[in-house]
C-alpha cells in the first residue's frame, strides 16, 4: 500500500498563512498612518495624505478596533485640512484687505523744549528769550484696520488649533491603538 500525501486542503501545516480574524486584525497599518499623520506637519500635508489614503484603503480590511482607528484618522485628516484652509484664506484675505485698502499710519508729533538758557542779572534769574527744542516723530510702519487685524488673528488662530489637532489627536490615537481600544464606538456589525 502506498501513502498518500495529504492535500493542502486538509493539512494546515500546507495552507498559506492567512492572519487570523480577530478585532486587532490591520493594526500595523493604523500605526504607520499615525506615524504619516505625525510628521504631515513638517512635510507640508503630504505624509497626511498619504496617511488618509491608507486609512481609506485599510479602514473594510481592517478589525473592528483598527476600523474606529482609521475613521478618526479620516475625521482628523479632514479637520486639520479645514482648519489650515480656513487659515490660509484668513491670512490671504487679510492682506487682500490691506494692500487694496491701506489706511494712512497715524503720526505723531512731539515737541518739547530741551533746555532754557537763563540769563542772570543781579539776584534775578531771568529767561533768554530763545529756547532749543527737539522733535520726535512716532509712526507705526505698519497700521491695520480692525478688519485686517481681525481676519490675520483669526487666521492665527484657525492655523494654531490645526498645528495642535495634527499633535495632539495622532497621540491620542497611537495611545489608545497601542493599548487596543477603540476610538468611539465599535461598528455594531463585523
Amino acid at each position: 500500500m502506498t501513502a498518500v500525501p495529504p492535500s493542502p486542503a486538509s493539512d494546515p501545516q500546507l495552507q498559506p498563512y492567512a492572519p487570523a480574524p480577530g478585532p486587532g486584525r490591520g493594526a500595523l497599518p493604523a500605526f504607520i498612518a499615525y506615524g504619516l499623520l505625525l510628521v504631515s506637519l513638517f512635510t507640508a500635508g503630504l505624509s497626511g495624505l498619504l496617511a488618509v489614503i491608507l486609512a481609506y484603503d485599510r479602514k473594510a480590511q481592517s478589525g473592528p478596533v483598527p476600523a474606529t482607528h482609521f475613521a478618526f484618522q479620516i475625521k482628523l485628516f479632514w479637520i486639520c485640512f479645514a482648519l489650515t484652509f480656513a487659515a490660509g484664506a484668513l491670512g490671504v484675505g487679510g492682506v487682500i484687505q490691506y494692500l487694496t485698502h491701506p489706511q494712512p499710519a497715524p503720526q505723531f508729533i512731539h515737541a518739547q523744549p530741551d533746555m532754557q538758557s537763563v540769563r542772570l542779572e543781579g539776584p534775578l534769574v531771568l529767561p533768554v528769550e530763545a529756547d532749543t527744542w527737539s522733535y520726535r516723530f512716532a509712526w507705526t510702519p505698519l497700521y491695520l484696520s480692525r478688519g485686517v487685524r481681525l481676519q490675520l488673528w483669526l487666521g492665527g488662530l484657525s492655523f494654531a488649533a490645526a498645528v495642535l489637532a495634527s499633535w495632539i489627536g495622532p497621540i491620542f490615537g497611537l495611545l489608545r491603538l497601542a493599548a487596543g481600544q477603540p476610538i468611539g464606538r465599535l461598528p455594531a456589525k463585523l
